[in-house]
Protein backbone atom coordinates (compact mmCIF):
# COMPACT_ATOMS: atom_id res chain seq x y z
CA UNK A 1 0.00 0.00 0.00
CA UNK A 2 1.19 1.88 -0.74
CA UNK A 3 3.80 2.46 1.74
CA UNK A 4 8.74 9.17 -2.03
CA UNK A 5 11.27 19.50 -3.55
CA UNK A 6 12.77 21.69 -5.33
CA UNK A 7 15.08 19.39 -6.57
CA UNK A 8 17.41 19.06 -10.10
CA UNK A 9 17.06 15.97 -11.79
CA UNK A 10 20.76 14.84 -12.99
CA UNK A 11 20.85 15.54 -16.68
CA UNK A 12 17.75 15.83 -19.70
CA UNK A 13 17.93 12.03 -20.33
CA UNK A 14 16.57 11.82 -16.69
CA UNK A 15 13.85 13.59 -17.13
CA UNK A 16 13.03 11.31 -20.15
CA UNK A 17 13.30 8.28 -18.18
CA UNK A 18 11.27 9.19 -15.37
CA UNK A 19 8.49 10.65 -17.49
CA UNK A 20 7.72 7.24 -17.87
CA UNK A 21 6.70 7.24 -14.53
CA UNK A 22 3.67 9.50 -15.56
CA UNK A 23 0.91 6.97 -15.65
CA UNK A 24 -1.35 8.62 -12.97
CA UNK A 25 -3.86 11.98 -14.10
CA UNK A 26 -2.82 14.91 -12.57
CA UNK A 27 -3.26 16.21 -9.19
CA UNK A 28 -5.44 19.23 -9.22
CA UNK A 29 -6.96 19.17 -5.26
CA UNK A 30 -4.70 19.24 -2.10
CA UNK A 31 -3.23 15.75 -1.68
CA UNK A 32 -2.91 15.41 1.82
CA UNK A 33 -4.50 17.07 4.64
CA UNK A 34 -4.26 16.50 8.53
CA UNK A 35 -7.34 17.39 10.69
CA UNK A 36 -6.66 17.39 14.26
CA UNK A 37 -4.73 13.26 14.73
CA UNK A 38 -4.32 12.99 18.34
CA UNK A 39 -2.72 9.45 18.67
CA UNK A 40 -2.15 7.72 22.54
CA UNK A 41 -0.65 4.37 22.81
CA UNK A 42 -2.19 4.35 26.43
CA UNK A 43 -4.87 5.89 28.10
CA UNK A 44 -3.81 7.93 30.51
CA UNK A 45 -0.47 8.95 28.60
CA UNK A 46 0.37 12.38 26.94
CA UNK A 47 -0.70 11.75 23.42
CA UNK A 48 2.19 11.20 20.91
CA UNK A 49 0.68 12.87 18.50
CA UNK A 50 -1.35 15.88 20.11
CA UNK A 51 -4.03 17.56 17.60
CA UNK A 52 -1.42 17.38 14.55
CA UNK A 53 -2.76 19.14 11.48
CA UNK A 54 -1.30 19.88 8.22
CA UNK A 55 -2.12 20.24 4.77
CA UNK A 56 0.15 19.27 1.64
CA UNK A 57 -0.38 21.39 -1.40
CA UNK A 58 -0.34 20.18 -4.70
CA UNK A 59 3.14 20.39 -6.31
CA UNK A 60 5.09 21.08 -3.07
CA UNK A 61 7.62 18.89 -0.83
CA UNK A 62 7.28 18.86 3.24
CA UNK A 63 9.87 17.75 5.68
CA UNK A 64 9.48 16.96 9.23
CA UNK A 65 12.42 16.70 11.70
CA UNK A 66 12.51 15.33 15.05
CA UNK A 67 14.41 13.16 17.22
CA UNK A 68 13.67 8.89 17.12
CA UNK A 69 10.46 8.28 18.87
CA UNK A 70 8.44 11.76 19.31
CA UNK A 71 5.57 10.33 16.52
CA UNK A 72 7.10 10.90 13.07
CA UNK A 73 6.20 7.31 12.12
CA UNK A 74 3.30 7.40 13.51
CA UNK A 75 2.08 10.84 11.92
CA UNK A 76 2.90 8.83 8.45
CA UNK A 77 1.92 5.49 8.93
CA UNK A 78 -2.00 7.49 10.29
CA UNK A 79 -1.29 9.49 6.94
CA UNK A 80 -0.96 6.17 5.14
CA UNK A 81 -3.88 4.46 6.08
CA UNK A 82 -1.96 1.49 8.44
CA UNK A 83 -3.02 2.59 11.49
CA UNK A 84 -6.21 4.74 12.85
CA UNK A 85 -5.81 8.01 14.75
CA UNK A 86 -7.53 8.44 18.41
CA UNK A 87 -9.05 11.68 16.72
CA UNK A 88 -9.00 13.43 13.51
CA UNK A 89 -8.61 12.35 10.25
CA UNK A 90 -6.28 12.25 7.28
CA UNK A 91 -8.02 12.89 3.74
CA UNK A 92 -6.16 12.25 0.55
CA UNK A 93 -7.64 14.21 -2.68
CA UNK A 94 -10.88 14.54 -0.27
CA UNK A 95 -11.19 11.08 -0.07
CA UNK A 96 -10.08 9.68 3.60
CA UNK A 97 -9.31 5.30 4.24
CA UNK A 98 -12.59 4.89 6.02
CA UNK A 99 -14.87 6.11 3.53
CA UNK A 100 -12.66 5.03 -0.03
CA UNK A 101 -9.69 2.62 1.17
CA UNK A 102 -9.17 1.05 -2.12
CA UNK A 103 -8.85 4.68 -3.75
CA UNK A 104 -7.13 5.69 -0.49
CA UNK A 105 -4.52 3.68 -0.91
CA UNK A 106 -3.82 3.48 -4.30
CA UNK A 107 -3.18 7.34 -4.17
CA UNK A 108 -1.12 7.36 -1.30
CA UNK A 109 3.07 5.24 -1.40
CA UNK A 110 5.02 5.15 1.90
CA UNK A 111 8.66 3.87 2.25
CA UNK A 112 8.55 2.70 6.18
CA UNK A 113 12.35 3.11 7.62
CA UNK A 114 14.28 0.25 7.71
CA UNK A 115 14.30 -3.00 5.77
CA UNK A 116 10.74 -3.91 5.33
CA UNK A 117 8.92 -5.20 2.55
CA UNK A 118 11.63 -7.03 0.84
CA UNK A 119 11.37 -11.18 0.81
CA UNK A 120 14.89 -12.63 0.45
CA UNK A 121 14.31 -15.30 -2.25
CA UNK A 122 12.80 -13.01 -4.14
CA UNK A 123 14.51 -11.51 -7.46
CA UNK A 124 13.92 -7.84 -7.96
CA UNK A 125 11.55 -8.22 -11.01
CA UNK A 126 9.30 -10.55 -8.80
CA UNK A 127 9.24 -7.93 -6.16
CA UNK A 128 8.29 -4.80 -8.76
CA UNK A 129 6.05 -7.63 -10.09
CA UNK A 130 4.30 -8.61 -6.92
CA UNK A 131 4.01 -4.96 -5.53
CA UNK A 132 2.51 -3.59 -8.77
CA UNK A 133 -0.85 -6.20 -8.01
CA UNK A 134 -0.68 -5.22 -4.60
CA UNK A 135 -0.80 -1.43 -5.38
CA UNK A 136 -3.73 -2.55 -7.87
CA UNK A 137 -1.59 -1.33 -10.99
CA UNK A 138 -4.24 -2.07 -14.01
CA UNK A 139 -3.81 -5.43 -15.75
CA UNK A 140 -3.45 -3.53 -19.00
CA UNK A 141 -0.32 -1.15 -17.19
CA UNK A 142 1.34 -3.86 -15.22
CA UNK A 143 4.04 -5.20 -17.33
CA UNK A 144 5.03 -1.72 -18.69
CA UNK A 145 4.75 -0.16 -15.42
CA UNK A 146 7.02 -2.84 -14.05
CA UNK A 147 9.86 -2.08 -16.95
CA UNK A 148 9.56 1.53 -16.91
CA UNK A 149 10.61 1.28 -13.47
CA UNK A 150 13.33 -0.84 -14.02
CA UNK A 151 14.88 1.45 -16.30
CA UNK A 152 13.87 4.35 -14.43
CA UNK A 153 15.70 3.04 -11.34
CA UNK A 154 18.63 1.59 -13.19
CA UNK A 155 18.08 -2.11 -11.73
CA UNK A 156 18.34 -3.60 -15.40
CA UNK A 157 21.52 -5.17 -14.61
CA UNK A 158 20.04 -6.33 -11.11
CA UNK A 159 16.18 -7.62 -12.02
CA UNK A 160 17.46 -11.53 -11.76
CA UNK A 161 18.89 -11.32 -8.59
CA UNK A 162 17.42 -12.43 -5.31
CA UNK A 163 17.54 -9.93 -2.69
CA UNK A 164 19.71 -11.89 0.04
CA UNK A 165 22.39 -11.34 -2.88
CA UNK A 166 22.01 -7.59 -2.90
CA UNK A 167 23.56 -4.82 -0.95
CA UNK A 168 21.91 -2.66 1.79
CA UNK A 169 22.03 0.56 -0.53
CA UNK A 170 20.58 -2.22 -3.54
CA UNK A 171 18.06 -3.28 -1.57
CA UNK A 172 16.95 0.37 -0.50
CA UNK A 173 16.68 1.38 -4.22
CA UNK A 174 14.49 -1.40 -4.70
CA UNK A 175 11.80 -0.48 -2.23
CA UNK A 176 12.46 3.31 -3.44
CA UNK A 177 11.41 1.85 -6.91
CA UNK A 178 8.35 -0.02 -5.39
CA UNK A 179 7.38 2.88 -3.58
CA UNK A 180 6.94 5.24 -6.62
CA UNK A 181 5.98 1.98 -9.64
CA UNK A 182 2.15 3.10 -9.12
CA UNK A 183 2.60 6.54 -9.25
CA UNK A 184 1.14 7.76 -6.59
CA UNK A 185 -0.21 11.40 -6.20
CA UNK A 186 1.15 10.84 -2.32
CA UNK A 187 5.09 10.06 -0.97
CA UNK A 188 5.44 9.51 2.62
CA UNK A 189 9.16 9.21 3.11
CA UNK A 190 10.29 7.75 6.26
CA UNK A 191 14.40 7.92 6.49
CA UNK A 192 14.83 7.34 2.98
CA UNK A 193 18.25 8.04 2.08
CA UNK A 194 19.66 5.47 4.72
CA UNK A 195 22.20 3.06 2.63
CA UNK A 196 21.86 4.98 -0.54
CA UNK A 197 24.69 5.99 -2.48
CA UNK A 198 25.08 9.66 -4.67
CA UNK A 199 23.41 7.79 -7.61
CA UNK A 200 21.13 6.49 -5.19
CA UNK A 201 19.89 9.95 -4.01
CA UNK A 202 19.75 11.66 -7.35
CA UNK A 203 17.37 8.87 -8.58
CA UNK A 204 15.31 9.63 -5.21
CA UNK A 205 15.28 13.36 -6.35
CA UNK A 206 14.08 12.57 -9.37
CA UNK A 207 11.45 10.41 -8.74
CA UNK A 208 10.17 13.06 -6.26
CA UNK A 209 10.85 15.62 -8.74
CA UNK A 210 8.19 13.82 -11.05
CA UNK A 211 5.68 13.41 -8.30
CA UNK A 212 5.40 17.39 -7.80
CA UNK A 213 5.49 17.69 -12.14
CA UNK A 214 2.15 15.90 -11.52
CA UNK A 215 0.93 18.31 -8.78
CA UNK A 216 1.48 15.79 -6.30
CA UNK A 217 3.00 16.01 -2.67
CA UNK A 218 5.98 14.46 -1.36
CA UNK A 219 6.78 14.23 2.72
CA UNK A 220 9.99 13.89 4.55
CA UNK A 221 10.78 12.90 7.73
CA UNK A 222 13.98 12.29 9.34
CA UNK A 223 15.90 12.99 12.39
CA UNK A 224 17.30 16.02 11.53
CA UNK A 225 17.42 18.54 8.51
CA UNK A 226 21.25 16.86 7.55
CA UNK A 227 19.36 13.54 6.70
CA UNK A 228 17.67 15.44 3.75
CA UNK A 229 18.96 16.40 0.94
CA UNK A 230 17.58 19.28 -1.24
CA UNK A 231 14.99 22.12 -1.05
CA UNK A 232 11.75 21.96 0.80
CA UNK A 233 9.04 24.24 0.41
CA UNK A 234 8.07 24.01 3.94
CA UNK A 235 9.86 22.88 6.89
CA UNK A 236 8.56 21.48 10.41
CA UNK A 237 9.98 20.36 13.85
CA UNK A 238 7.75 17.55 15.84
CA UNK A 239 8.58 18.06 19.28
CA UNK A 240 5.96 16.93 22.25
CA UNK A 241 3.00 15.68 19.66
CA UNK A 242 2.77 19.20 17.59
CA UNK A 243 4.05 20.51 14.85
CA UNK A 244 6.54 23.88 14.92
CA UNK A 245 6.88 25.50 11.85
CA UNK A 246 10.82 26.16 11.04
CA UNK A 247 11.78 29.77 10.10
Amino acid sequence: MSSLQALELRSPQRSVELAALRVAPAVTAAPLLLEGITKRWRAGQAPVLDDVSLALAPGTSTLICGRNGVGKTTLMRIAAGLIDADAGRAAVLGSTVHEQRARYQQLVAFLPAGDRGLYARLTVKHHLEFWARIAMVPRARLRAAVEETIDAFELRELQGRRVDRMSMGQRQRLRIAMTFLPAPAVVLLDEPLTSLDSEGVELLQGACAEVRARNGAVLWCVPNEEHARGGFDTRWTLKDGRLVADD
